[in-house]
């Protein structure tokens, strides 16, 4: 995903992202006030050479650093803990505190990290105090408390300025994310290129909706509306040269007559120009609210799919070359298992007789037929640019290659034009 359609689905899904910040560094503050809270404090010891100092300044500069090291040693512990009314063990002591000669100076300085900022500075003040007791210069210095520990008026762990930092990009980070999903699950299919992107196949056509689906444009070669399957029946075959295909299911993302239109024209083009085409009518059972019947006393699929000879079973179709196999009566077996083992090699059987066979599959929304009658083939797929959300047909497609199945190209339904895309 580029910037800029990062920027639009930010700004289009605004108050969301709003939202998100808003909660996510509320979480943030609420996070802070009950985390538990470290409070410093310091006390500042001059270490000044006396008059009976020996040694050079390097000397006496390394004795300061050893005094600082001794502020937390086990004499130094025990000392404050005798002069200190605070019910704190030797071992919190130990890691509370911490002494470091500040270079080119004469000063030492305490700093007591603890729960309560009182007894912080109480711990502070006290080392301080107790520090000559653990001179190691015998005399050579003389120790003055030049600034004594205050309690802090804040804490400082967990760190203000971090939390504030994390929480920001915490909060930023999550309200993209929040709109992207939401856009993924919102947002409507686009125009052609990205329909193109999202379904990582090309787009064959863009074509109106017909006013009447049961309509055959395609019979009458030489109008403007059969002109427009006869582009999509030369995208195809193009974009089919690759590799030879035989089968190709003709569905839908939505339950529409859209692709059922589609496709019966698509077979009609073929046949004009001298393909021998078998249109067949995969949509049995009662997946659509009730069975399809192809008409009294006529056999059809569901009927090949329970024993019935293929030739049986076929129609004459409109044109020269296309033969059709209707639907057929449901008699009540599970269409779904029928499909599922027996729908291969009828097909098998029927492309030895023809170029190839166009399949009206039930819309993906509807059930998994149509990802089973694909299986081993192709599919050409209808998507109207109204109605469905990127995530809706990424998960479609997501589930229709996962079968290995071919994606030939895609249909956009639009109201827009009527044209074959370039």
């Amino acid at each position: 995903m580029e910037g800029k359609d990062l920027a639009r689905a930010v700004w289009r899904h605004r108050l969301l992202v709003v939202v998100i910040v808003a909660i996510t560094l509320s979480a943030v503050g609420v996070g802070l006030w009950r985390a538990p809270k470290t409070y410093e404090s310091t006390a500042t010891v001059a270490v000044t050479a006396s008059p009976r100092a020996s040694g050079t300044q390097e000397d006496l500069d390394a004795l300061r650093g050893s005094v600082a090291e001794l502020a937390n040693s086990q004499a130094m512990l025990r000392e404050i803990t005798s002069r200190l009314d605070v019910d704190r063990t030797t071992e919190e002591l130990r890691q509370s505190i911490e002494a470091k000669w500040v270079q080119g100076t004469v000063l030492v300085q305490i700093t007591v990290s603890d729960s309560d900022p009182r007894v912080a500075a109480a711990i502070a003040n006290t080392a301080a105090a107790a520090l000559p007791t653990v001179d190691p210069s015998r005399g050579a210095f003389t120790y003055t408390r030049s600034n004594p520990a205050e309690p802090a008026a804040t804490f400082s762990s967990p760190s203000l300025l971090l939390a504030g930092v994390v929480g920001v990009v915490l909060a930023v980070v999550l309200g993209i994310c929040g709109a992207l999903l939401r856009d993924r699950k919102v947002v409507e299919v686009g125009d052609a290129d990205e329909v193109e992107e999202l379904a990582d196949a090309p787009v064959l056509a863009l074509m109106s909706p017909p006013r009447d689906p049961t309509t055959l444009p395609a019979l009458y070669p030489g109008t403007a509306a059969a002109d427009v399957f006869r582009e999509l029946r030369i995208a195809l075959e193009a974009e089919a040269s690759r590799e030879p295909v035989t089968r190709v299911v003709v569905t839908g993302v939505r339950s529409s007559d859209v692709h059922v239109w589609l496709g019966a024209n698509l077979a009609v083009s073929l046949a004009h120009v001298n393909r021998r085409v078998l249109l067949v009518d995969g949509r049995i059972g009662d997946q659509e609210g009730g069975p399809v019947a192809a008409g009294p006393d006529t056999a059809g699929l569901y009927d090949v799919l329970v024993g019935e000879d293929l030739d049986a079973a076929l129609s004459p179709g409109p044109v020269a070359d296309l033969s059709v196999l209707p639907a057929g009566q449901w008699g009540g077996e599970p269409a779904e298992t029928l499909l599922e083992t027996r729908f291969a090699p009828a097909m098998e059987e029927a492309a030895r007789r023809f170029d190839i066979i166009i399949v009206l599959a039930p819309p993906l929304d509807v059930c998994d037929d149509a990802r089973v009658m694909a299986a081993g083939g192709s599919m050409l797929l209808a998507v109207p640019d109204a109605g469905v959300a990127q995530g809706e047909l990424q998960r479609h497609l997501a589930r229709v290659r996962a079968i290995g199945v071919r994606l030939l190209g895609v249909v956009l339904v639009t109201k827009r034009t009527d044209r074959v895309a370039s």
